[in-house]
Order: structure tokens, then C-alpha cells, then sequence
């Protein structure tokens, strides 16, 4: 990508307000692929500037999520303050693409990624709707089997809320990536990559089995296990920040090519 993203703006009948997102709009007819890509807790769109010159080619999308102080985990929340995120992105906002742009209908020119809450989102939205995403690169993803540790965002933002909790362990065990797996439909194709740093700190006060690089060889082994999911987990210099994620992405989106 050479040039800047630019903002767009979608209603969307899941949020009911509109959905902000950043789009590159590839030049030609298409066929193209499709790129969806998932903010971390606390950042916006444009905090995947980053990587602004490594999107890979077709269209690419990074919506931005300011509800439930950015730390909505990309779910579908059920708290007064939340709103049904994975639903705007899957439906609202990959329909508005699908509409606008020709796009290859193969799911696995299809990937949604994510670093940190965000591939999180990526893992979940990747997994629960292999009808929609053939590919998923979740980088340091903040995914916690069973729970999330005390003081997590994911226990306090209300992602994973009912109308009288701020956090059910009901509702995140109903969104978290063994429901999905146990879901996955049989014989269908996937290409799951993972990536950590090999200096991510563990959460203040969690085991070092809630730490992400623990927690990411825990989720790709559990896919392992899925016929027809291809689960990779490589491990790269670096903490949970841009010094890792750069190199991630740019790992994976190479990887892909290859295969």
C-alpha cells in the first residue's frame, strides 16, 4: 500500500450509528481479496500505521471501534454499553464490501487479523464464521483459557457482559475460541497464524500460564486438533508492541502467499 488510507463511513444496522472505518480501495476490476484488520484495547484504525506500507493487495479495511472505551473485544456485547461489534463487522460491514467491490468468493482469499484485543477479535471472528474468513493472523492475541485474569479489560470493558454484569463467565465461554472449535464445521479449510513475542510480559498478577505466549500455544494447539485447520505459532523478537507485530505480519502475510 503506497498511499494512506482514507476514512469512510457506514450505517450500520447491527450498531444502529454509523461505522467508521479506514479503506484502501484497490485500482482494477477484481476480483480482489479481502483484508479486515482489528485494533488493539485502548488504539483506533490508525493505530495500524504502522504497517500502512505492508497491506497485502485487494481491499483492505480497518474499522474502528470507540465503544465500551475501546476495549470491546470485537464481540457482540449484551451490556447497556455495548453494541453488537462482531455483527457490524461480519454482516454490515463485509456485505457493504462484497456490494461495492467484486471480491473473490473464495473464503480463503478472505482473512481477518488482529494484533493484541484485536486478535482476539480476529481469532473469534475467524472461527465462529468460517462461511465468511478462510485465513486469521492473530498477533499476540489476548485470548485467555478459561478466563480472563483479574484487572483484564476483558472482565471490566462489559464485551462480555448481560444487561446486569459487566463480565459473565457464561457469555465469554460462549464466545471463546473452544466453542467455536467445537462448532467448526467438519471438512471445511482454514489457515490459522499465530504470532508472539518472546519478551511479552505476563498480565500483572496472572500465572505464567495466562501469560500470551502460554496462552497462544494453548489455542494453537487446540486447533491443531480440528480437521482441516492449519495452525501455525512462531515466536519473534520483541515485547507486545509494533517491534513484533511488524515483523509478524509481515511473516504471515508471506507465508500465506507460499501456500
Amino acid at each position: 500500500m503506497t498511499a494512506r488510507p482514507g476514512w469512510e463511513t457506514l450505517r450500520s444496522a447491527a450498531l444502529g450509528e454509523d461505522l467508521r472505518y479506514l479503506l484502501n480501495a484497490p485500482a482494477g476490476p477484481g476480483p480482489h481479496p479481502l483484508t479486515i484488520l482489528l485494533h488493539g484495547r485502548g488504539d483506533s484504525a490508525e493505530s495500524w500505521e504502522p504497517l500502512f506500507d505492508a497491506m497485502p493487495d485487494g481491499v483492505v479495511a480497518i474499522p474502528d471501534a470507540p465503544w465500551l472505551d475501546r476495549a470491546g473485544y470485537w464481540v457482540d456485547s449484551a451490556h447497556p454499553e455495548g453494541r453488537a461489534l462482531e455483527t457490524a463487522i461480519v454482516c454490515d460491514l463485509v456485505g457493504s464490501l462484497g456490494a461495492r467491490f467484486a471480491l473473490l468468493p473464495d473464503t480463503a482469499a478472505r482473512t481477518v487479523a488482529g494484533y493484541s484485543m484485536g486478535g482476539a477479535g480476529a481469532v473469534r471472528l475467524g472461527l465462529a464464521h468460517p462461511d465468511v474468513f478462510g485465513a486469521v493472523i492473530a498477533l499476540s492475541p489476548a485470548v485467555y483459557d478459561p478466563e480472563p485474569p483479574a484487572g483484564s479489560s476483558a472482565r471490566d470493558s462489559g464485551a462480555f457482559g448481560t444487561a446486569q454484569a459487566r463480565y459473565d463467565p457464561r457469555v465469554y465461554e460462549r464466545l471463546g475460541y473452544r466453542a467455536a472449535l467445537a462448532a467448526y464445521p467438519p471438512g471445511k479449510l482454514s489457515r490459522l497464524q499465530v504470532a508472539v513475542g518472546d519478551r511479552e510480559p505476563a498480565h500483572p498478577g496472572a500465572a505464567e500460564s495466562q501469560s500470551v505466549a502460554a496462552q497462544a500455544a494453548t489455542l494453537v494447539g487446540t486447533a491443531r486438533a480440528v480437521p482441516g485447520i492449519r495452525a501455525t505459532l512462531r515466536t519473534f523478537p520483541g515485547g507486545h508492541g509494533w517491534e513484533t507485530w511488524e515483523p509478524a505480519f509481515r511473516w504471515a502475510l508471506s507465508a500465506a502467499r507460499d501456500t
